[in-house]
């Protein structure tokens, strides 16, 4: 049974269960990753903390139509960067729905784990959680979707202070292949010896960051349009390297290309949407974070 409600998109059976217990009660005994700091000020905004909820999905890599991009420059290589977003689409579907079942208004402090290869044999996985809350200030709406953010309890307190709202979270994942032209390929292939004395950059790889970054930003600042938003603020921009190499026959050498992967996650706000809640900022703060379990001179 959990099987096909996973398959339609859905959650397991028993959390479903579990979660609409804690939306029937008026004060729930809740469950979440605030620090005390975040719960104290969520509090004094109107947000009471009802549960921790997820969401997570594992896809499997199909059909590659293509794994190296062209000599001209960087090409997204779609049937890479798709298992990526289609795992973040569905792990944050059911993060709505495990919210929604909780009778939560919104959620706050989403965080993601990321894990996978770019092997055609692998699968992705995406997994996120956060703190589901309820807003006795700004009530969501029955046909309204469940407010969902990548902002600690801290920064939700100051943008409700100026009087955003938060729309919607966003993100995207975009693979670029990199090739490499003749002469970075000749350094590669020499190991450094011939190709000089001193440290070289391999411009196609700085290329194929600065590109992937592009894409993604890109297909982010679309998601945030759609939903009403006129600002963002992104909380997670990850990337990574792979290399990869093959033979191009009798004299050809080695033929050297790179995958840059760029993950985006980040939070749809709409300035001026409201009325300062609880009470206007009276000036600029600036949070400096030194760490957890750390000593400090």
């Amino acid at each position: 049974m959990d099987l096909e409600r996973i398959r339609q998109g859905g959650i397991p059976l028993g959390a479903e269960q579990r979660l609409k217990r804690v939306g029937a009660a008026s004060t729930p005994f809740f469950t979440s990753d605030l620090t005390s700091k975040e719960y104290a000020l969520a509090q004094a905004s109107g947000l009471q903390p009802v549960a921790q909820v997820m969401g997570s999905s594992v896809v499997q890599h199909g059909w590659v139509r293509s794994q190296v991009g062209t000599y001209w420059g960087a090409t997204e290589v779609r049937g890479m960067s798709e298992p990526w977003n289609l795992a973040r689409s569905r792990a944050f579907d059911r993060l709505r729905q495990e919210a929604q079942l909780a009778g939560a208004d919104g959620v706050i402090g989403i965080e993601m784990s990321v894990s996978g290869s770019l092997d055609a044999a692998a699968s992705v996985e995406y997994v996120v959680f956060g703190t589901a809350v309820r807003d006795s200030a700004f009530p969501r709406r029955d046909d309204d979707p469940v407010g969902m953010c990548a902002l600690s309890g801290q920064d939700v307190d100051k943008l409700r202070r100026i009087g955003a709202e938060v729309r919607d979270v966003i993100g995207h994942t975009t693979v670029v292949s990199m090739p490499l032209q003749m002469g970075s390929n000749y350094v590669l292939n020499s190991s450094g010896w011939l190709g000089g004395a001193g440290n070289m950059e391999i411009p196609e790889i700085t290329e194929g960051v600065y590109e992937a970054r592009r894409m993604a930003m890109a297909r982010v600042r679309s998601q945030a349009s759609e939903a009403g938003a006129n600002n963002i603020v992104i909380s997670v921009l990850r990337h990574s390297i792979e290399h990869r190499e093959y033979d191009a026959g009798p004299g050809g050498g080695r033929v050297h290309y790179f995958y840059v992967t760029m993950h985006i996650l980040g939070t749809a706000i709409r300035l001026g949407a409201r009325e300062p809640y609880p009470t206007p900022m009276t000036g600029p703060v600036m949070s400096i974070n030194l760490g957890r379990g750390k000593e400090h001179s």
